[in-house]
């Protein structure tokens, strides 16, 4: 469900379970990097998103259980960062509605996620795991290196990346600031940034006061019932620094402290810059408003409080959200800031709206002074009616019924208890006389005594003080009494929004139950300790006697109930009933209330088997019947005799008149004058001493400025030396390399013209072999020319013989022919046919002798011979058919012949 009131809006989760609506609580947000959306995780893993652009939101199909933080990616537009509680990582795109689960990075939940903004150099990102830190990739979010600590000397508590750097800085419980190179994991330096501050206090020149914030208008009237402002109580175990945040430009650090200190520091060099007083409040988180720059810081107090402070002017603040506020968020611009509450909603605010808020307070506050520094004073008309009614309400409290209803119900109702408590005292509310204590300020005595007080609750040690100055101005002896916080804790406890009761109670008290207290001021109150014990070894002679023997006097069983007013023993219910009788009674009752818890104890302490014990008997709380307890005193008080009744030396009730405060001169005032001298004589002394501590450390820190410097000058003269002597050994090793490569190059250079000779001598061998080669090319062309012209002259001339030949034959052939013209051709060819028969018969006579060898020869050697024989055959069948050929061309041609 979406609201939207003074800010722009308040955004909370509820659902109904068994009929009951159920709200549920916010586990993180964050803006996205346009600063034009907002993205909500609740604790059951639910997801929003708000559109400030299109004025909707919806919910994604996704769960997100166990959520811690959140954060937007600067790599991807829609993409978010979400931790759990187990250490898991994931990444969410709300625009596809898709989640991915990266790694189990660490073992605690999500703290803090810081990205390298130094440009040109390899992104990296850096994960916070409670006492656990991880350098990461930013796209995949895997693990690159462990940054690895000292659990057992001191604990992480924050760690991130220094703006337009790739250093990151971690922080320990010891208050040490470490920067660190994230590409070697060098540690670079190391700052003290509380030592720092303390130095700048402790230096600080006498007139010269620290710019403080406070949320409590100075002129605001604690009878008005302020604000009632609560401290929790703090672990100083893990130091002092609390959180850090960045300006917009990154050049400072802004780091707040748990007892009270705003610091601007520089970023490079870690020097303290300014240092602000944060007198009733400190800072959880912080965030930088970007316009104006290194002005506007908005923080989230201890007490749940969403506030903005204004650097420029201390007096310039405002509360955004008085309670509940549990973390901010400021969007990339500027423009807007969440903060998310205790109570399950988110609120957002726009900025410009609240700087403009700031601008007209302030304004606003200047004018109405201004007026009021003109105009005559007129009282507030709620404080008259409020008066008023108190009055018109103790008429109608008559002490009479009071006291009945006491002695009927043992106690005075809760709700009206300090109502009747103003009744029966007759408290005045002299608030304007109130007024004027408080502008004198705290004594120094006060002051100095102050720093012993060991209350956890910063609310109830400043009212304690308050009062406790109030009442060292009203009365000298109450300032120097140091029993005097344990007297007033009690009551301003109960009644932690009005100072004014509480004084004049106290007052009351002084001057009544408490007259005999001071009078040997600064040794107890023997007298009325002498009556104490009076009183018990009247009634009691046995335990007197047991305290005798441990040597235990009035000054340790009595007093110590006493001067705590018996709080240190009674539980406080039990506390609150003894004091509705002490102020019904009279003023002496106190001291047989003292007697009384002797009495009422005796069994225990006598059984007590030393002083020791005896004396932590009497500060420790024990197990008690309030009612028994008060029986017994008012029996005392009623048995007491004449004699030894505190009446005879205490006067009766006296109530403080309207409009004053009486005078208390119970006391010896010559020792107060004294000590007050003393005292004075003691500041004056370590004003000196101060002054003299501060000139001897301004001059420790000159001559060690000086050291320093000449420690710098002799070290720089001394590198000097050395870069001179580097110089002059790098310069003879230079010569010493020139030499040896001159030496080098004369080889180089002789060795270069041998081998230019033998490439010289190489090329004219080579130039020679080739013009040979080409000798040798045109003699072969040479010679192939004469032998083509000689196979060609060749050629002609058997070409020639061959016509000559063919003409001889062709004569021949005609000579033969005319000669043989008329004979046949039987007795032409008869020498060859001859020739040829002889041949014939040769042959077969031959054949015959091969056949009978083969006869004669085994069967083997004629199948090997056969093949022979065919071939012969074959051969001489060939040679006749040759021969039949050219018997019958020769016949053809010689027929033509004789034909033409």
């Amino acid at each position: 469900m979406v609201h939207v009131h003074r800010n722009i809006l308040t955004v909370y989760h509820s659902v109904k379970e068994a009929g009951q609506p159920l709200r549920i609580q916010i586990a993180a947000c964050c803006f996205n990097q346009q600063s034009n959306c907002l993205v909500i995780i609740d604790k059951r893993g639910n997801i929003f998103v708000f559109d400030f652009v299109s004025k909707h939101f919806w919910r994604l199909g996704l769960c997100m259980p166990k959520a811690t933080m959140i954060c937007p990616s600067p790599l991807q537009t829609g993409v978010y960062i979400v931790g759990n509680r187990s250490g898991h990582i994931y990444t969410i795109d709300v625009d596809n509605s898709t989640v991915t689960k990266c790694d189990t990075v660490g073992s605690w939940p999500l703290d803090e996620i810081s990205w390298a903004q130094a440009p040109g150099r390899r992104a990296s990102a850096l994960l916070r795991f409670g006492p656990q830190a991880f350098l990461v990739n930013p796209r995949t979010l895997a693990v690159s290196h462990k940054l690895e600590f000292n659990d057992q000397r001191y604990k992480l508590k924050f760690a991130g990346f220094l703006p337009n750097s790739s250093q990151f800085f971690t922080c320990f419980s010891n208050d040490s600031l470490h920067v660190w190179s994230a590409q070697t994991l060098n540690t670079l330096r190391i700052a003290q940034p509380i030592k720092a501050r303390d130095q700048r206090i402790r230096l600080k020149p006498a007139g010269e006061t620290l710019l403080e914030f406070s949320l409590r208008d100075p002129d605001a009237s604690d009878e008005e019932n302020d604000l009632t402002f609560d401290c929790p109580d703090q672990d100083f175990a893990d130091g002092l620094l609390l959180s850090y945040c960045f300006t917009p430009g990154g050049n400072k650090m802004c780091l707040s402290t748990l007892d009270g200190y705003l610091m601007l520091v520089s970023s490079t060099t870690f020097e303290l810059k300014k240092l602000y007083r944060l007198s009733d409040f400190i800072l959880k988180q912080l965030a930088f408003l970007p316009q104006p720059q290194e002005r506007v810081v908005f923080g989230i107090t201890s007490r749940g409080q969403a506030i903005m402070l204004d650097l420029a002017d201390v007096k310039h603040k405002l509360i955004v959200q008085s309670s509940k506020a549990m973390s901010l968020n400021l969007s990339r611009d500027g423009k807007l800031l969440s903060v998310t509450s205790r109570g399950g909603e988110v609120n957002v605010w726009s900025t410009c709206r609240l700087f403009n808020s700031l601008q007209a307070q302030s304004k606003c506050r200047d004018q109405v002074k201004s007026a009021m520094k003109l105009g005559p004073k007129v009282p507030t008309p709620t404080c008259i009616m409020r008066g008023r009614m108190n009055q018109e309400l103790r008429q109608l409290l008559k002490p009479d019924r009071l006291r009945a209803m006491l002695k009927e119900f043992g106690c005075f109702p809760e709700k009206y208890r300090f109502l009747i408590w103003s009744s029966l005292l007759e408290l005045p509310s002299n608030g304007s006389q109130f007024q004027e204590l408080i502008k004198l300020g705290v004594s120094p005595v006060v002051q100095n005594q102050t720093r012993k007080l060991k209350i956890s609750n910063e609310s109830q040690r400043r009212n304690v003080i308050k009062v406790w100055a109030c009442l060292g101005q009203w009365c000298k002896v109450l300032a120097h009494a140091d029993f005097m916080p344990h007297l007033i804790y009690p009551f301003v406890k109960q009644l932690p929004k009005n100072s004014l009761v509480s004084f004049e109670l106290i007052a009351t008290l002084v001057l009544n139950h408490f007259q005999l207290w001071f009078e040997f001021h600064p040794l107890p109150p023997a007298n009325y300790l002498g009556m104490c014990e009076n009183l018990l070894q009247h009634v009691d002679e046995p335990l007197c006697k047991f305290y005798h023997s441990l040597e235990v006097v009035p000054k340790d069983y009595a007093w110590p109930l006493l001067m705590s007013a018996f709080a240190e023993v009674l539980a406080e219910q039990q506390w609150l009933e003894l004091w509705d009788n002490i102020i019904a009674e009279p003023p002496w009752f106190p001291v047989f209330l003292a007697v009384a818890y002797n009495l009422v104890n005796r069994e225990v302490i006598l059984r007590l088997p030393d002083r020791r014990s005896v004396l932590m008997f009497f500060h420790d709380q024990n197990a008690m019947d309030t009612a028994k307890l008060l029986s017994k005193a008012r029996r005392l008080m009623a048995r007491c005799e004449p004699g030894l009744h505190p009446q005879r030396f205490m006067e009766r009730f006296s109530a403080i008149p309207q409009g004053v405060y009486p005078k208390f001169v119970k006391y010896p005032s010559d020792w107060i004058e004294k000590q007050e001298d003393q005292a004075q004589a003691l500041v004056e002394h370590n004003q000196e001493i101060d002054a003299r501590i501060r000139h001897l450390e301004m001059q420790e820190v000159q001559i060690i400025e000086r050291l320093e410097n000449g420690l710098k000058q002799e070290e720089h003269e001394r590198r000097i030396r050395e870069m001179e002597q580097l110089y002059q050994d790098t310069m003879h090793r230079e010569e010493q390399r020139l030499s040896c490569q001159r030496k080098m190059l004369l080889a180089y250079q002789m060795e270069v013209r041998r081998r230019k000779s033998e490439v010289i001598a190489k090329l004219q061998e080579s130039e020679q072999r080739r013009k040979v080669l080409e000798m040798e090319k045109d003699i072969d062309r040479l010679m192939h020319s004469i032998e083509r012209e000689r196979r060609r002259s060749n050629q002609q001339m058997q070409f020639a013989e061959d016509e000559i030949r063919n003409q001889e034959m062709e004569i021949l052939a005609q000579r033969y022919l005319s000669e043989t013209s008329g004979a046949p051709l039987a007795q032409k060819y008869y020498d060859n046919i001859q020739n040829l028969c002889r041949q014939r018969d040769q042959l077969q006579k031959h054949l015959h002798e091969m056949t009978m060898d083969q006869l004669r020869t085994p069967t083997a050697s004629s199948d090997s011979g056969n093949p022979k024989m065919l071939e012969i055959e074959k051969s001489i069948l060939e040679i006749q058919r040759e021969f039949t050929e050219i018997v019958t061309i020769k016949s053809k041609s010689t027929g033509r012949r004789n034909t033409t």
